[in-house]
């Protein structure tokens, strides 16, 4: 599956979305057969294609009108259970059923009960429970290896660890385990989100006067300390369910065994011939002086090896010394210490209440506020209410993002107080009205935005939805196509995050200085990014819509994104007239 502009996951659901397993807390055990042979007989799956942006099957879809009502929907510890029943005498009993899964319309299983009467004479019932397993991925294998964690028995984030370290190994430049990301959770149940930073931070000695002559740059010093190994055993240790070795395995196993290269790959590494590359990096995607042809069957055994030695060895172990040893040959400043003493963060998400919904975005280092500041900027607008064309409509969205881009490029690394006042302001609605009626005097701060931001972010993204009250979003990246195209002798492709900094001289345009400086490099900082996975969850109940989302990064995706929840929380569509940005159909046969 090809990169694309953007993912969703929806679920539409009338009854708490809960697990039938009575465990609240997670170790690093896994289940017994017994059990595992249960979950699996109890959550047979409905199995869901996935279908590229621009495909065209996308205009033959067709899809049912979702009707909602505002009747009360269940309680809180209400399970998804629906109960197919012949009666002989039933009284005032409607039951109304409406399943429909798909990606950018929506995930949903929905349920509208009409009437609270309950009949009491029954003859024959017969149970069917309807259990919803979504996974969403850039690449078939990798969703493919998800859907199978799912299956074994493995939590929602176990599944999206396997698919992101599987996209690590077949979209190398897009992601890989040198780089970082970030990855939300959200227990539906427990009505509670994390945030798991992982992406990657500074060497202890690289300072910004290194990199004032970006023309004579050694690829060495855009090394950060990659962050995604950490990221996921931190991740795994709060929500697993399977072993990290088998999790981990699953992704490995796809290294060892070998995969076709796709022609999104194909095309990157056809971008690089012709330029001056490591010679570990050309004998792997460049054999014999060329690079590698859509359909060819390519084996890494080195990196599944990486995978199966475990989190120690990459970060204080075998590994740590060999990144050292490649980033110091080509001109950087990464040590062995800097990868022994990183930590993956856990966070609070960022919440903006909009109607009934409250959207979750990561905090700093990711730019997510941008996204609740460009949504708070439109809420103004009353675009249902004042008849607002929809040509109109994209004008304001536009005009919304580029004041958000604006003040978001004054974030940075968030353990600094002035980056959380600037934070405060942007979540802040009274702001927005201010900034609302000040939109079009902002010119010449938006022409230094595109200093500080990618014009384009390459991100690897999974989205997980299974039974387990969990939903998942993660976002990785090498920040640019293959990193800093450092290769170690193992197989470990080195990102090139250092450039999402800034520094004077970076680039010949020259915005206020000041305006940049929560973003300047420093030691063991972590740069602003626009890696952004986001959740929209319902502000008053369990019940109601939930969508996971995750763009594959930079300013036109992330347009595309706000477009949609525009659509949802300003215009009240419904989710089928939302842009169709990716889609899922439900093919209702089991695994």
């Amino acid at each position: 599956m090809e990169s694309c502009a953007g993912t969703k996951l929806n679920k539409h659901t009338a009854f708490s979305y809960r697990s039938f397993e009575s465990p609240s807390e997670f170790t690093d055990e896994s289940p017994s057969n017994d059990s595992k042979q249960d979950l699996k007989r109890k959550y047979d799956p409905i199995q869901l294609k996935d279908m590229s942006s621009g495909s065209s099957e996308m205009s033959d879809q067709s899809f049912s009108k979702l009707k909602e009502t505002d009747e009360e929907c269940c309680s809180p510890e209400t399970p998804v259970q629906i109960y197919s029943v012949a009666i002989v005498i039933a009284v005032g009993v409607t039951i109304a059923l409406f399943l429909q899964i798909h990606l950018d319309a929506s995930l949903v299983c929905c349920v509208t009960r009409a009437s609270e009467l309950i009949a009491f004479l029954v003859v024959l019932t017969a149970a069917l429970q309807v259990t919803i397993k979504g996974v969403l991925s850039d690449h078939d294998r990798c969703t493919v290896l998800s859907e199978g964690v799912l299956r074994d028995g493995g939590s929602s984030v176990d599944a999206a660890i396997a698919g992101a370290l599987c996209l690590g190994i077949v979209h190398q430049h897009v992601s890989s385990v040198g780089g970082g990301g970030v990855m939300l959770v959200h227990d539906i149940k427990r009505n509670e989100t994390r945030v798991i930073n992982f992406q990657g931070s500074t060497p202890e000695l690289l300072r910004d006067e290194m990199l004032q002559n970006p023309s004579e740059m050694k690829a060495g010093l855009l090394v950060g300390v990659p962050g995604m190994l950490m990221g996921f055993h931190r991740a795994h240790r709060l929500y697993g369910s399977l072993l990290w070795e088998d999790v981990v395995g699953r992704a490995a196993s796809v290294a060892r065994e070998g995969f076709n290269v796709s022609h999104s790959l194909a095309d990157a590494v056809s971008k690089m011939e012709g330029t001056e590359l490591p010679k570990h990096f050309r004998d792997v995607f460049l054999p014999e002086g060329r690079g590698l042809s859509p359909g060819s069957y390519v084996r890494m055994p080195e990196l599944a090896d990486v995978l199966e030695a475990g989190v120690w060895n990459f970060y204080s172990g075998t590994f740590s010394q060999e990144m050292e040893n490649e980033v110091r040959k080509h001109g950087g400043v990464l040590s062995r210490e800097d990868l022994g003493n990183y930590t993956a963060e856990i966070q609070q998400a960022l919440e903006g209440g909009f109607r009934d919904f409250i959207i979750q975005v990561p905090p700093p280092p990711s730019a997510g506020a941008l996204l609740i500041g460009a949504l708070n900027l439109l809420e103004g607008f009353h675009f249902k209410e004042n008849g607002v064309k929809e040509k109109q409509v994209y004008h304001w969205i536009e005009e919304a993002l580029t004041t958000a881009f604006t003040v978001a490029a004054g974030l940075g690394d968030h353990r600094n107080n002035l980056t959380d006042d600037l934070l405060s302001s942007m979540l802040n609605k009274s702001q927005a009205e201010i900034l609302r009626n000040k939109m079009i005097h902002l010119q010449s701060l938006r022409n230094s935005t595109s200093y500080s931001f990618p014009a384009e972010l390459l991100t690897a993204q999974v989205v997980v939805m299974g039974p387990d009250n969990l939903m998942v979003s993660v976002a990785s990246s090498l920040n640019g196509p293959f990193g800093s195209r450092i290769l170690t002798p193992s197989g470990i492709l080195l990102n090139s995050l250092i450039l999402d900094f800034f520094w004077p001289n970076k680039t010949s345009v020259k915005p206020p200085t000041e305006q940049f400086q929560e973003n300047r490099v420093g030691a063991r900082k972590r740069p602003l990014t626009l890696l952004m996975p986001a959740m929209l969850v319902p502000s008053w109940d369990v019940c109601g819509t939930y969508m996971a989302l995750s763009s594959s990064g930079g300013r036109s995706h992330l347009n595309k994104i706000t477009q949609m929840l525009v659509n949802v929380l300003f215009l009240h569509k419904e989710k089928n007239d939302s842009l169709p940005l990716r889609r899922l159909h439900t093919q209702r046969e089991p695994y």
